[in-house]
């Protein structure tokens, strides 16, 4: 019996039918001439992985239990289909391991080690609270050392999360200015010391160079306003660059973590807060201690010996920044500059022409 490889969304799932299967019909979403893996193989790679999720929750009757079904969709991003779809290849692929005993198939389930304060004090990211209780604390508590934060756990994590730069690759940044003729290459780094305003990534002092994935997605970070000019800088790295993805647990395999995958399932909404909350845009009312949990992040990634921190844009569908830590690392090798001829506004909710 078949599945394929478009009965998945998971990288390393995905990844295994490319390099262990062949080419056929699936016999559960009915595609035609595609990658596919027979689940009835002695050797089935994908069966252990899923049997290794399952494995993790038990038939509970705390009020925060689902069926499995649901609990496979909303915890991991791992299928690719509705949730009948997940029960009924869920239950193929662990025939073996659940013939026996079939009711986590048919119950309300739970990860009982969630529950656990032992657990979540050793190894979750902020020992067990919420991203906002853990803010709230940085803010107004303990900034420099901070309690609630488990490096060891962090740290965990950021193998799975590199993402290496090597040498000569290209980044954009944009700076507004008040001439047609914009800014020249030495203008373009993070500037001097006297005016470093604290960011997400960078308490107010420390130099960090913000970039760009593309000149467009730059240009949006800048928000500059019609008819401004904007001098756009192309830098590339003299050398490779180890920066930490923070926007990538959500697109993580579980199955790469080193860890156990309770470990993984107690941080994945942790880490999805962290990414949403450093590519937050910035608002003119923003007060500084906003950007303080993020910094102490960035911090500590940085004490990791790391050269920067990746996140997704979210002013530019598909863009990303970056925030190198060493400005030097990046050098500026051509700048021009553009005028803003028309800005294009979208609001939520749409406003009537």
């Amino acid at each position: 019996m078949n599945c394929c490889i478009e009965c998945f969304r998971d990288s390393h799932i995905r990844a295994t039918i490319e390099k262990y299967g062949s080419i056929g019909g699936c016999d559960f979403c009915s595609q035609k001439n595609i990658a596919v893996f027979d689940i009835d193989d002695t050797a089935n790679q994908i069966a252990e992985m899923i049997i290794s999720l399952v494995q993790m929750y038990s038939v509970s009757d705390d009020t925060n239990a689902r069926p499995l079904k649901i609990a496979l969709r909303d915890d991991w991003d791992i299928f690719t289909a509705g949730t009948e779809s997940i029960l009924a290849l869920t239950k193929k692929l662990c025939e073996e391991a659940y013939s026996v005993d079939d009711a986590i198939f048919a119950k309300n389930v739970a990860i009982p080690r969630l529950a656990d304060a032992d657990f979540l004090q050793e190894f979750c990211v902020v020992r067990g609270h919420t991203w906002e209780e853990f803010s709230n604390s940085i803010k107004y508590s303990n900034r420099f050392h901070n309690l609630m934060f488990n490096a060891k756990a962090f740290a965990s994590f950021l193998p799975i999360l590199e993402n290496v730069y090597p040498s000569g690759t290209k980044l954009y940044r944009a700076r507004i200015s008040s001439e047609s003729n914009g800014f020249t290459h030495d203008k373009m780094s993070a500037p001097p010391p006297n005016k470093r305003t604290s960011g997400r990534i960078n308490p107010e002092g420390v130099g960090v160079l913000y970039l760009a994935s593309d000149p467009k997605t730059t240009l949006n970070e800048a928000r500059a306003t019609a008819f401004d000019y904007v001098t756009i800088g192309t830098f590339q790295n003299e050398r490779s660059v180890k920066v930490v993805n923070l926007s990538g647990v959500g697109r993580t395999s579980p199955f790469l973590y080193s860890g156990e995958l309770e470990e993984f399932a107690a941080n994945r909404t942790v880490f999805q807060e962290i990414a949403a909350e450093i590519a937050k845009p910035l608002r003119r009312t923003d007060s500084p201690l906003s950007y303080l949990p993020t910094q102490y992040i960035a911090e500590f990634i940085k004490s990791q010996n790391y050269d920067g921190v990746e996140f997704a844009s979210t002013l530019r569908e598909g863009g990303y920044n970056l925030a190198i830590f060493n400005e030097t690392l990046f050098v500026c090798t051509d700048t021009h500059t553009v005028e803003i001829s028309q800005i294009l506004y979208n609001t939520n909710p749409s406003l009537e022409a």
